[in-house]
């Protein structure tokens, strides 16, 4: 959006019209600079709320992969997981030289 400013125009005389046209000048630039650190700070927000949530998305993830872990942990402590048994006679197998 192209903004039309009083520049050149300055007359000899500092009359009413063109004292409020500088002023006016001046509230035009005061609202585009405010709508620019308005848009500043709403990317930054944006940019923080998309960090936080990632953040708290890859907490969930390593969560849930402490818990599976402590899970298989307790499971091969008491001896029965499944994969870790097969494993295990599997290798007594063939260090017995029952199968190759």
């Amino acid at each position: 959006m192209a903004i039309k400013l009083a520049t050149n125009e300055l007359s000899a005389v500092n009359d009413s019209p063109f004292r409020n046209l500088l002023i006016s000048n001046f509230e035009t630039i005061e609202q585009a600079v405010n709508d620019i650190e308005k848009l500043i700070s709403d990317d930054k927000q944006t940019d923080e709320t998309d960090k936080k949530n990632q953040q708290d998305a890859n907490d969930q993830a390593l969560n849930y992969m402490e818990q599976k872990i402590n899970d298989k942990i307790k499971r091969i402590t008491l001896g029965t997981d499944e994969d870790i048994i097969r494993l295990v006679v599997t290798a007594i197998l063939k260090e017995q030289g029952v199968i190759k």
